[in-house]
């Protein structure tokens, strides 16, 4: 399926080839990883603990809070050692909930010792870094790897276009080229025949039955509910020389082309199954056994419209 499919077999094989050019960023950002999160470690370590309780104003270390009998507790994401650093950092990097970890290391003031507000501003400088350093510019080398691949990967693809394009071309020259050389199908036919078929492969032909069946759509159309008995009668005798030249314009194709060369054509199989149908709907209206059939044969007529598709 995916050979078949131009566009996804290239998003599969930018997918592919994007692997090991992946694989060296992904060593980059985890080298930064550990240097930011070895950092993080020397500059936080037991710094995000804090007093939790009623009143902390006059709070300023661990002894304090405990002599409160309140709780000394630390953030959930903490600097205490490299694992819970990395933990920290990669909520960095996600942006979801940076912002608090950054003025936590704002207020932090040293080991047990309880946070002021906005202590130590310098430390944005090591929020910021990463930030700018990993965040935004590591990150996105994923993405630009991947569309220098996509893009990569879309020329070869073309190129590899471009040359079946080329190999069907030199294959339909030369079939055509075999094709001149040898005698048309129809060169064996009479005069009758040949006349005949002259008329089905002229392209006015076409147009007229196109009219014909725009015609034939036009009256259809103007059924409507308690129609008068006289439309009635006028759009049954329609319907009789619309069908007539249908099966008329398809016996002319059979004798023109052949059975074989009329049914290897998919639109002639759609021409005679339609005319078949609206014969069929036309024999069910006479027989007058419309009633117990599940449809009304005349819906069959409406068939007739596919034809201008072609």
């Amino acid at each position: 399926v995916i050979s078949r499919a131009p566009g996804l077999k290239l998003v599969v094989e930018t997918l592919i080839t994007s692997l090991k050019p992946i694989g060296n960023i992904v060593l980059i950002c985890c080298a930064f990883f550990i240097i930011f999160g070895i950092l993080g470690v020397q500059l936080f370590k037991g710094k995000f603990f804090y007093c939790l309780g009623a009143d902390v104003k006059n709070i300023t270390n661990k002894s304090d809070c405990l002599q409160a009998n309140y709780k000394w507790v630390h953030h959930k994401y903490n600097f205490d050692n490299l694992g819970q650093a990395l933990m920290s950092l990669f909520v960095l990097a996600s942006k979801d909930g940076w912002v608090n970890i950054m003025y936590h290391g704002l207020d932090a003031v040293g080991v047990d010792q309880q946070p002021i507000t906005n202590n130590n501003p310098w430390m944005l400088l090591y929020f910021i870094s990463f930030l700018l350093i990993v965040s935004f510019f590591v990150l996105n080398m994923f993405v630009g790897v991947v569309v220098e691949n996509f893009h990569k990967c879309r020329q070869h693809q073309e190129v590899e276009e471009a040359k079946r394009r080329e190999e069907k071309r030199q294959r339909r020259m030369e079939k055509k080229r075999r094709k001149a050389q040898k005698l048309p199908y129809y060169a064996s036919y009479g005069n009758m025949r040949l006349m005949i078929h002259t008329l089905c492969t002229n392209h006015y032909l076409d147009l007229i039955i196109t009219f014909i069946i725009c015609i034939n759509v036009i009256t259809m159309s103007l059924e409507h509910y308690n129609q008068p008995h006289s439309l009635d009668l006028a759009l049954k005798y329609c319907n009789y020389v619309f069908t007539s030249t249908f099966v008329l314009e398809a016996i002319l194709k059979l004798i023109a082309f052949g059975f074989r060369r009329f049914f290897k054509d998919r639109w002639n199989q759609l021409d005679l199954a339609i005319v078949l149908l609206s014969v069929m709907g036309i024999t069910l209206e006479e027989i007058e056994i419309s009633a117990a059939l599940p449809i009304n044969p005349t819906i069959i007529r409406i068939m007739r419209v596919l034809r201008i598709a072609r």
